[in-house]
């Protein structure tokens, strides 16, 4: 039995679902010693589940899920004002946008981390550009976008980002 120091915190990937999750951040679980397998989660004096534990990485911080989180609400829309298709000489550029709303319904404030991502192009005749990142740090190299927002107790915040992607002419779109 351990009950390692942990920082906490809130995490969603709007694109693949609407909830969000608990997780706890063990910087130094080295010196745990932990073996893989299941593990028998407690919080605040709760028993809150099990999770796998797999310290065979090469991560200085573990991370262990605590659970969804049914008081953030998280809904990941996309803009139609911002959703275009133009043809430019031999090239079509589309342009999509979206916006994520989040609340927190907790009755304290929550730190919350949205993970988001564009597309990405290994084809030099495919261009893609983020045209607004809403905000958040981008790593070019993986399309990822990552918001850290502080949410109060009912504190209700909107994200939006927006980009383009343009290509030839005689290629097909797989649905942007």
């Amino acid at each position: 039995e351990y009950k390692p120091d942990a920082d906490f915190t809130y995490h969603t990937v709007p694109k693949l679902s609407d909830g969000a999750f608990l997780l706890a951040k063990l910087p130094n679980y080295g010196q745990y010693n932990l073996l893989p397998g299941k593990a028998n989660l407690f919080f605040q004096g709760m028993y809150v589940g099990q999770s796998s534990i797999n310290p065979i990485t090469t991560a200085d911080t573990l991370l262990v899920s605590l659970g969804r989180d049914n008081k953030i609400s998280v809904k990941r829309n996309q803009l139609k004002d911002f959703t275009s298709k133009q043809v430019i000489g031999g090239n079509i550029k589309e342009i999509k946008g979206y916006e994520i709303f989040v609340r927190n319904n907790n009755v304290f404030p929550v730190d919350l981390e949205v993970l988001d991502q564009i597309p990405i192009s290994n084809n030099k005749q495919i261009e893609v550009k983020l045209e607004d990142n809403g905000g958040a740090d981008y790593i070019e190299d993986y399309g990822k976008l990552l918001w850290k927002l502080n949410l109060n107790s009912g504190q209700t915040q909107n994200i939006r980002f927006i980009f383009s992607v343009k290509y030839p002419k005689d290629k097909k779109s797989r649905g942007l």
